[in-house]
């Protein structure tokens, strides 16, 4: 009788260790294929001038414009823009620019590096220009506050 409990605690732990091994090989391999979608989902550079967002399928320029000041410079900056790097680029909407923001917030750029300080002129639902920014709140986790502005910088976005 004591060799027939042997066995049959043996066996037990055998099966314990063989399913604390499928365990672990089950979420390495998850933790992997996590990882590597992720990679697949950061921004991408694509030149000099522009980088992608694959999530959204936007590109956006590297940089930023100089200072604006009021809605008429803006204005006349997006037509000298478009004249010469293409007619789709255009000023983002407040939507946009937070989804942009959350993505550096989150760690998802990637290798692409912009200054993301200072306030942004962008286009609300009805077509008005006006800047402003998102600052990070105070809250625990990733947060951010909308604060309309006098002035700030464009960064011109496409389709």
């Amino acid at each position: 009788m004591t060799t027939y409990l042997g066995n049959k605690f043996s066996c037990c732990r055998l099966r314990v260790r063989f399913t604390a091994a499928i365990l672990l090989v089950a979420l390495f391999t998850s933790g992997c294929a996590l990882n590597a979608g992720r990679e697949q989902d950061l921004l991408v550079p694509i030149d000099q001038s522009t980088f992608l967002d694959p999530r959204s399928g936007k590109h956006w320029m590297l940089e930023r414009s100089g200072r604006l000041n009021n809605p008429h410079e803006v204005q006349q900056y997006i037509q000298e823009f478009r004249s010469g790097a293409g007619e789709s680029w255009r000023l983002p909407t407040q939507q946009e620019l937070y989804d942009l923001f959350a993505r550096f917030d989150l760690k998802e750029n990637g290798t692409v590096q912009i200054k993301l300080e200072g306030n942004y002129w962008l286009t609300d639902e009805t077509g008005n220009v006006h800047a402003g920014t998102w600052e990070i709140g105070d809250q625990c986790g990733p947060s951010r506050s909308f604060f309309t502005r006098k002035a700030g910088y464009v960064r011109a976005v496409r389709p």
